[in-house]
């Protein structure tokens, strides 16, 4: 219960911070999601553009990863989505996995 009340400071945070800063944590939950979920390619290729972002380890960043961690664990064994936030979650994981498969997939194409 306590990471549902967390994840809603965190995305009112969001609300008023500069649109730019809320794309860039974006990809700290979609590492934290896949990390959560055990997919070491699609949390390792996060944290790495995270990194070169420079917010891998800035303490907002940190936050959404792990909550959104928690999300991955949960979804990846329940297969369900329990909260409004942990299905936003969902949804900007399935964007990004679809983005990198997609770019893969052009550029190995015939």
């Amino acid at each position: 219960m306590k990471w549902k009340y967390l994840w809603l400071v965190l995305l009112f945070a969001f609300s008023s911070a500069n649109g730019a800063e809320n794309e860039d944590y974006k990809i700290c939950a979609v590492g934290g999601y896949f990390s959560g979920a055990d997919d070491r390619f699609l949390s390792g290729l996060a944290a790495h553009l995270a990194s070169k972002k420079k917010i891998l380890t800035n303490p907002i960043c940190i936050a959404v990863w792990k909550n959104a961690h928690a999300f991955g664990v949960h979804h990846s064994k329940t297969g369900k989505i329990e909260s409004d936030a942990e299905g936003i979650v969902v949804q900007q994981a399935s964007e990004f996995s679809a983005q990198v498969y997609d770019a893969v997939s052009a550029s190995i194409s015939p």
